[in-house]
């Protein structure tokens, strides 16, 4: 099976290709402004060091959210097209489990913290759990805190007990924040600040693919009002946020 894997949700977009599991390539890019020329750009590149075109590809793998609504949309766009006009099958992740699953064979809790501007992260809490336990949707991986949108000293304010790990670009902002409430708990670095499309590519072929129902109706997850909701609903007096940025 040939799977592709692509991710526009943060600042560093990347696309990944694998081949049962295998990987046979990875590509970044860092233009926010310009994802989706980007991505096709990237993509075409991927296929063609590996001799494939689109038509080889049996599934998409896409990461839904949190993370840029833009670019969210960029990436559900481009997954749903390619699902539409070649019939390839398509799986989804949400960016905090991703961010979170390549650490959990080396930390039993790991936190997914992704900085979310506008003074709150989006966050979650996962542990390492037997695939027995869990679905190949999952991960194996076990939530222990559910995704969300909130400020930094809320969240860990909220946690019951310290994860062993954090990583994200949310997690680096805030080191001196995680390190006063949990001075054993590790912070990972600059290279575990995103999703991983490589990891997703990988485990991607073993995960329940969509129903068509399901693809057509697929939104990405945001966790908070777009900057355009909030100043829709900013006349009913409904939120007094900032809504210059959508990201």
């Amino acid at each position: 099976m040939v799977t592709l894997a692509v991710d526009t949700s943060q600042a560093v977009g990347s696309a990944a290709l694998a081949v049962d599991g295998a990987v046979a390539g990875v590509g970044r890019f860092e233009e926010p402004s310009s994802h989706l020329v980007a991505l096709g750009r990237t993509v075409e590149d991927l296929l063609s060091a590996s001799g494939r075109s689109a038509r080889d590809v049996d599934r998409i793998a896409v990461v839904i959210g949190p993370g840029s609504f833009t670019g969210l949309r960029i990436a559900l766009a481009f997954a749903k097209g390619l699902h539409a006009a070649l019939g390839v099958e398509m799986v989804v992740i949400d960016s905090l489990r991703l961010l979170a699953l390549p650490h959990l064979a080396e930390a039993p809790v790991v936190c997914a913290m992704i900085d979310a501007r506008r003074g709150e992260v989006y966050a979650a809490v996962y542990a390492s759990a037997p695939a027995a336990e869990t679905d190949a949707v999952a991960g194996s991986a076990r939530e222990v805190a559910a995704p969300r949108a909130q400020a930094p000293d809320a969240f860990l304010d909220s946690l019951a007990a310290a994860p062993a790990l954090f990583v994200g670009t949310g997690a680096l902002a805030h080191a001196d924040r995680i390190r006063s409430r949990f001075p054993v708990a590790r912070i990972g670095g600059e290279s575990d600040s995103y999703p991983s499309t490589e990891h997703f590519a990988a485990i991607a072929h073993r995960m329940h693919p969509l129903d068509p129902a399901s693809i057509r109706t697929l939104e990405p997850l945001y966790l908070r009002p777009s900057g355009a909701e909030r100043m829709r609903l900013r006349p009913l007096g409904r939120s007094g946020d900032d809504p210059a940025t959508d990201s």
